[in-house]
């Protein structure tokens, strides 16, 4: 008996580290923040977390990279549903963008958990030229654009 609770508690101990990083990258699968309702406002929290995300990486604050990342996926993601008046080519690649989008997510949260300061700012550029491709799409005056300096162009 006295061996199976060694073990059982042996087990645990060896969980909790894990159980810890779940809970650090709870923001994934947590509560999410709200979508505005329209493309406009939707590509507004864009360029918002855009600009955030830049300063966290200048500023090289890793270990906050993956929420902001995160924002803007969800962000991302929500733009074909709202962007049903997009011709149907232009919003074939939106979609496929948003694909690419949550892949450079993941990978800034890989990197940033990393601390690998280059990886991570190549990954921001990635992401940048999505975000660049996916507002090509639209016509112009659709999205709002960002204020001057948020953009890496």
């Amino acid at each position: 008996m006295k061996k199976i609770v060694i073990a059982v508690l042996t087990l645990g101990l060896g969980v909790m580290p894990l159980l810890r990083t779940a809970e650090a990258h709870e923001h994934d699968e947590g509560k999410p923040e709200k979508i505005p309702d329209t493309v406009a406002g939707i590509w507004n929290e864009v360029n918002e977390h855009e600009a955030e995300l830049g300063k966290i990486i200048a500023d090289k604050k890793l270990d906050q990279v993956h929420e902001v990342a995160y924002e803007i996926r969800d962000m991302v993601n929500a733009l074909p549903d709202k962007s049903k008046d997009l011709p149907a080519e232009k919003l074939v690649k939106v979609k496929a963008c948003t694909k690419y989008v949550a892949d450079i997510a993941t990978r800034l949260d890989a990197s940033g958990d990393a601390g690998d300061q280059a990886s991570t700012e190549a990954n921001f550029k990635k992401l940048q030229s999505f975000l660049k491709t996916i507002a090509a799409q639209y016509p112009a005056g659709v999205l709002p654009r960002a204020e001057k300096g948020n953009h890496k162009d």
